[in-house]
């Protein structure tokens, strides 16, 4: 058999046999018949475009093919179903953590590292502040300040100390 006469051969039981193909996948994997229509017409695409000396009965692979494109989709509905889920539980729980008692426990921490910012010398808190606000990493604020990067490095770290020690003096304060 000539390879238009296999094309039109397959085309023939597409379209004889598209009904019966939805109701199949349907059964299946039970979708809805919108997307058995796409899953079969997904099919035939993908096997029209097959060696048709290959194809000994074309509307066995129709049924083969749609089955597996079904079971493909729904794999990914499941994944994609998974996924949504997390998402909604992440935001749900970010919600909850955003309580108004957090939101005033942030800021009063806040306070407190504004004002130990504040009472460092002017270059540290710079470097401090190109680190962690600016996002910069050691070798830019090296270059743009002339400093070594192990002095910078230094500096930070020692910024980033008396923050802590600051909000940890604060925390003692709220326990006694």
């Amino acid at each position: 058999m000539t390879p238009n006469n296999q094309k039109s051969e397959i085309h023939e039981v597409y379209s004889r046999h598209r009904a019966e193909l939805c109701r199949y996948v349907i059964n299946k994997v039970n979708v809805t018949n919108d997307e058995a229509q796409d899953i079969v017409q997904a099919a035939f695409a993908r096997v029209i475009e097959m060696d048709f000396e290959q194809i000994k009965n074309p509307r066995a692979l129709l049924y083969k093919t749609s089955y597996n494109i079904a079971i493909d989709q729904v794999r990914h509905s499941g994944v994609r179903q998974r996924h949504v889920q997390a998402v909604v539980d992440a935001d749900a729980k970010m919600v909850e953590e955003l309580s108004p008692d957090r939101i005033h426990d942030g800021k009063r921490q806040l306070r407190i590292v504004v004002k130990a910012l504040w009472g460092m010398p002017k270059k540290r808190r710079r470097l401090m502040v190109m680190s962690r606000f600016d996002g910069l990493s050691y070798a830019e604020i090296s270059r743009t300040v002339g400093l070594s990067e192990t002095v910078v490095r230094k500096h930070v770290t020692k910024a980033l100390l008396e923050c802590q020690k600051a909000l940890q003096a604060q925390a003692g304060k709220n326990t006694q």
